[in-house]
This record gives structure tokens, C-alpha cells and sequence, in this order.
């Protein structure tokens, strides 16, 4: 993949920019509209475009699509000069500045330049994917050539905005992390900065539109958001449609930019080291695997916004026995002790289970140092003889699957070291970040004041089922 598109929609851009050597200028309006990045209104291009050919079909008096076709594929009409020269003064559908579709008092117009672009999106659209789409949009033309109006064109513009959603759906990886950043971005009103707050309000107005997301999904969408914005360099430049053209060389530092975020390797992530521990020796239980799991899945969240963290594993794990419950065709009294959150996990009892995790996994990295580094190494200290020769001891106390074989248990070790050391060292982070967060506000009352939050959130959106 390059950038935010993958290679086939590279190439199907190359073809039409280099087989018609559009200017740098016109090249970005074309990656643009493909990509969506129009603004306020990404179909208003295909809107121009269904209305051009509706008046090259009246101007030309086409008898059908391939008409159109053979216009839009001409490399004689890829420039503003030679289109004036080819159509100036040849009828009704032309003025003094270019092309035009009555309708009425208003009709549509376009420059000679407007229409050089366009052409060059319709033999995107005809062109792409190896011609896949060709039989059809040519269909689509032969019924605008039958009725060249207003109200033709209006149909054929659904039909372009249809077919390159499909495209961008396709083609377009990033395309439902830009659809999640509008809204987002809507909410905090063009802010790239948000607080834990703001994560809560946006999921708290998501449930009183009805959509009912998890708070957990809500907040992996702000991890993403943060991510992109930052590399970026703040999404609310791309909120207006000549807003790149003013930054040097933004074609590269988006392509760049996109790439980082997209090609981020699934093994680098804490969930995926998580889950690449081996299974023997057990190192860590299911339930120790949960919980960090739970604890972790919002990185880097876990060390920056812990408040957030503690939401998304008492409440979340909440809405997460709401939705299952719903799913079984349950409802009545047990929906409505869960809307009040009767269930929810205190913060001071998450924090409780963090330190037990933080102190099992520093056991856990002093048992895989005693056994990489023997006792008798020379230059070691009294201090860390002692602690390894305690955590050799240790073992023997640990009563876990694998424990009770040297062989297993070394290899087992040796292949966990890296992971280990690493998760160690994240839940170390989200312990003290918690520690601090309990030092600006003591967590029994933090708790107690989202439980009320979330109980009014649930109940206002699950209301039918806690009465069914």
C-alpha cells in the first residue's frame, strides 16, 4: 500500500495523470476527489462531471455513450486550449467561458480549464481497475446521451457517487478512519487536543443518537485519531479543499504520513505481544492474559490517559454484558441492575488488580534473569547474586504448569524474554499513571461520579429493554 491508497489505485491515478500530463495542480484535484477530500462536499465533482458530459452530449449531439466515451478518452481534449478550439462558439451549450446546461434561470457552467478537469475524472472512473467498471459506466452514459438534461445529469451523479464509494471502500484502507475523524473532529470543533472528557461526552452523544457504540470501541477511535493527527500534523487542515495547495510539498508528506500509520506492524502492538506468549511455560494465567489484555488494548492510553482506561475496563466491560445479554434475548430485571451499574468494578479495585499484575510480571522478569545469567558470573554484585539466587529459589515456590521442568521451563523463558520485558515495563506505566491520577483525584470519588454518568447514559439508551 502506498499512502492512505493501495497499489491498484496508485497505478489507476498514474495512468490518468501521466497518459494526459496533467499540471501538479490538477493532479492533486484528481487524487483529491478520488480520495473523498473535497470539501464540504466530496460528490460535488461527480455533480460536475454528470452535468459536462450531459453538455458535450448536446453540444456534440451524441448518439450514444460511446460517444461521450471517445471524448473523454481523446488525449486531443486533455488541455483548456485545445478544448476551446475544438467547441468555442459551436452552439447553445457553450458561452463566452465554457460549456453550459440550462435549467431553468440558473443551469450549470463550467471553464474551459473546469472542463479539462473533469474529463480527465471521467477517464479515471471509465479507466479504473483494468477497465472492470468500463461495460457499465458506458451504460450508464448511453442513458444520459438519450435524455442530455438537467435531470439526467442528476441521475448519472448518483450513479458516479455510488460507484466510487464502492472504489474508495475498495482501495482506500483509511476511508472509515477519515468518516470516524469527521465526526470527531465535528464534535471537538476543529481541536486536535481532547481530554478524557471529551472521549466520554462524544460516546455519551453517539448513545443519545441511538447508535449505541461501545465506550470501548469510542476510545480505540480517539487512540487511532490521535495517532493520525499527530502524524498529520492536525486533520482540520484538510477541512478545506484548497487548504493543501497553500502547504509545500503536501502530496509527499501525506503520502508519508498515511503510510506510517497504515503499514504500523501488528506485532509491535501490546495486544499482539500479549497474545504471542507461549502457552507453557504458564508464565501467565488466562485471567492474568485477560487482564492485561483489558488493561492494554488502548495503548498508548494506558500510560497518558488512565482515567480513560479504568472507564473503558469497569464500564466497558458493563455495556459489554448489556450488548451480550440483549444478543441472548434477555432483558427486564437483569438489564436494569446492569443499566445502573450495580456491576461495574470500583477504580481503587482496578488499581488493586494493576499492582498485583505489575508485581507477578517483575517476579516473573527476575525468574527469566536468573535463569539467562548463572549465579557464579563474575563481576556481579553481592546485591544481584542475592537476587538471583532468590529468584532461583523462587521457582520452586511457583506451583504453574511447566515450572517443574528445567528444560521446558529455560526455553520457554528465552523464547518470552522480549514480550515479557516489555509488558513488564507498560503495566509498570499504567500503575504509576494511575498512582498519579489518584493524587489529583482520589478514585472512590472519581468512580462514584462516572458510575452516575453511565447509569443515565445506559438507561436513557436501553430504556425498552429494562422494562421488556
Amino acid at each position: 500500500m502506498t499512502g492512505g491508497y493501495d497499489e491498484a489505485c496508485a497505478a489507476d491515478l498514474a495512468a490518468v495523470t501521466e497518459g494526459r500530463d496533467l499540471s501538479r495542480e490538477d493532479r492533486s484535484w484528481l487524487a483529491r476527489v478520488v480520495a473523498g477530500a473535497v470539501r464540504p462536499n466530496r460528490d460535488k465533482p461527480l455533480w460536475d462531471l454528470a452535468h459536462a458530459l450531459a453538455a458535450l452530449a448536446r453540444l456534440t449531439g451524441a448518439r450514444d455513450g460511446r460517444d461521450l466515451v471517445t471524448l473523454a478518452l481523446d488525449p486531443g481534449l486533455a488541455r483548456a486550449d485545445r478544448l476551446e478550439a475544438r467547441f468555442a462558439g459551436t452552439g447553445e451549450a457553450v458561452d463566452a467561458r465554457g460549456p453550459i446546461l440550462p435549467d431553468g434561470e440558473t443551469g450549470w457552467r463550467t471553464t474551459w480549464s473546469g472542463l479539462a478537469r473533469l474529463l480527465a475524472l471521467a477517464e479515471f472512473v471509465l479507466t479504473a481497475e483494468d477497465l472492470a467498471q468500463f461495460a457499465a459506466v458506458t451504460g450508464w452514459l448511453d442513458d444520459l446521451a438519450a435524455a442530455p438534461d438537467a435531470e439526467g445529469a442528476a441521475a448519472l451523479s448518483r450513479r458516479l457517487a455510488r460507484h466510487l464509494a464502492a472504489y474508495r471502500h475498495a482501495h482506500l484502507p483509511l476511508a472509515p478512519l477519515e468518516r470516524r475523524f469527521r465526526a470527531i473532529l465535528g464534535f471537538l470543533d476543529g481541536r486536535r487536543a481532547f481530554t478524557d472528557d471529551d472521549i466520554l461526552g462524544f460516546w455519551r452523544g453517539q448513545m443519545r443518537e441511538g447508535e449505541r457504540p461501545g465506550f470501548r470501541t469510542v476510545a480505540e477511535h480517539f487512540v487511532t485519531f490521535e495517532a493520525a493527527s499527530a502524524l498529520l500534523g492536525g486533520l482540520a487542515e484538510l477541512s478545506a479543499p484548497s487548504s493543501l495547495d497553500a502547504v509545500e510539498g503536501w502530496e509527499e508528506r501525506l503520502d508519508a504520513s498515511l503510510a506510517d500509520l497504515a503499514a504500523a506492524e501488528p506485532a509491535e502492538t501490546l495486544a499482539a505481544l500479549l497474545a504471542a506468549l507461549p502457552d507453557g511455560p504458564k508464565i501467565l494465567t488466562g485471567a492474568e492474559r485477560d487482564d492485561l489484555a483489558e488493561f492494554l488494548r488502548l495503548e498508548p492510553f494506558h500510560r497518558t490517559r488512565p482515567l480513560t482506561t479504568l472507564r473503558a475496563a469497569s464500564f466497558g466491560r458493563v455495556q459489554s454484558g448489556l450488548a451480550n445479554r440483549l444478543r441472548r434475548g434477555g432483558g427486564g430485571a437483569g438489564i436494569a441492575e446492569r443499566t445502573a451499574c450495580a456491576e461495574a468494578e470500583t477504580y481503587p479495585a482496578l488499581a488493586e488488580r494493576v499492582s498485583g499484575l505489575t508485581a507477578h510480571l517483575d517476579r516473573m522478569l527476575r525468574i527469566a534473569a536468573a535463569l539467562r545469567v548463572p549465579a557464579d558470573t563474575e563481576g556481579l554484585s553481592p546485591e544481584a547474586r542475592d537476587t538471583l539466587a532468590a529468584a532461583l529459589a523462587d521457582i520452586r515456590r511457583v506451583r504453574r504448569a511447566g515450572f517443574d521442568d528445567p528444560d521446558r521451563l529455560a526455553a520457554g523463558f528465552a523464547a518470552a524474554d522480549a514480550a515479557l520485558l516489555r509488558l513488564a515495563e507498560e503495566a509498570g506505566r499504567l500503575a504509576r499513571a494511575i498512582a498519579g491520577l489518584a493524587r489529583q483525584r482520589p478514585l472512590d470519588t472519581a468512580f462514584a461520579t462516572d458510575r452516575d454518568v453511565f447509569a443515565d447514559a445506559f438507561a436513557e439508551a436501553y430504556p425498552a429493554e429494562a422494562t421488556a
